[in-house]
């Protein structure tokens, strides 16, 4: 991937969504970013409850940042954010960037999303103010290239990733299945969820 364009500013990466829970494809695609798109530092920020999503989160908004802050403390350049779970309700994106503009503004924001994502846009809140500041970096969920959406100046770079055969939905499956290891899962999570009684999965926890 070329640099996108030429600043002698930080580069700020963000990459949100419900990390229910964070998985390997989510880590492998953040570690991308932060290498092809010569990120000084990507925030992972889980959402409370995403707001096109339309059932809620299994594991609670707390235990999600602790799974993201689990992974950061041993990947270097990605940092947790907690931006949307502190405000306990639906979040927009957009609402989201102007707080992480406010807490970095000498940083040029590049906002890290799926190609399904990036067909869905329009429905997103103020899709164009959004587009005006962040740059996106989207990654490839299938083998067909999402069309660049009819937004005016929208910067945007397709990261000509690796397709990841793996999803939330997929690791909430190996774990109701009660098997372990979480081969699924990084390392740090998988501990995370043992720690804090999580696993095996219960009511309680859903």
């Amino acid at each position: 991937m070329p640099k996108t364009f030429p600043s002698p500013r930080p580069r700020l990466g963000f990459f949100g969504g419900s990390f229910d829970p964070p998985h390997l494809g989510h880590l492998q695609l953040a570690c991308l970013a932060l290498k092809k798109a010569n990120l000084d530092k990507l925030l992972l920020c889980p959402a409370h409850h995403a707001p096109l999503r339309p059932v809620p989160p299994m594991f609670s908004g707390e235990h999600r940042l602790g799974m993201i802050q689990s992974i950061c403390k041993v990947n270097e350049g990605l940092e947790a954010c907690d931006l949307e779970v502190k405000h306990g309700k639906v979040r927009y994106t957009y609402d989201t960037i102007l707080e992480v503009m406010e807490l970095y503004p000498k940083h040029d924001l590049f906002l890290l999303l799926g190609d399904d994502q990036l067909d869905r846009i329009k429905d997103w809140q103020e899709p164009e103010k959004l587009s005006k500041i962040v740059h996106f970096l989207v990654f490839s969920r299938g083998p067909n290239r999402s069309d660049i959406p009819p937004i005016p100046n929208i910067r945007l770079t397709f990261m000509e990733n690796p397709l990841i055969d793996l999803s939330s939905t997929i690791a909430r499956g190996q774990l109701r299945s009660g098997k372990l290891p979480f081969t699924n899962l990084p390392l740090e999570v998988s501990n995370y969820l043992q720690e804090n009684k999580l696993f095996p999965l219960t009511k309680k926890h859903s």
